[in-house]
């Protein structure tokens, strides 16, 4: 949701998309870090949350009510967001492994 003040058009403008602030690049996480550890660092989180995210539906689907069409839809759309995520982060890796690969040639 925007504050009242901002409208999109406002945020997309080219002086707002590259203005960075202090504040954002000084809470920006891994500072110091190499590379590889922020990369490790973040397929370990995306692995915590798939696995959190998938025992939540698992947990959903054993108390759903198969008779409540509303439920269901629900549990549909967990289900397809999840699986959205699951295939956008397998291609992500598979087009950095095929970057990695090109760059070692």
């Amino acid at each position: 949701m925007l504050p009242p003040n901002v409208s999109l058009s406002t945020m997309l403008e080219p002086s707002t998309l590259t203005d960075a602030t202090p504040q954002v690049v000084s809470a920006a996480t891994g500072i110091g870090e190499s590379l590889e550890s922020r990369f490790f660092n973040a397929v370990a989180q995306m692995s915590a949350d798939f696995e959190g995210d998938r025992q939540r539906i698992a947990y959903a689907v054993r108390g759903v009510d198969a008779t409540d069409p509303k439920s269901m839809i629900e549990l549909q759309t967990k289900l397809a967001d999840y699986s959205l995520q699951v295939a956008m982060v397998s291609t992500l890796a598979r087009k950095s492994v095929g970057a990695v690969e090109a760059l070692l040639r």
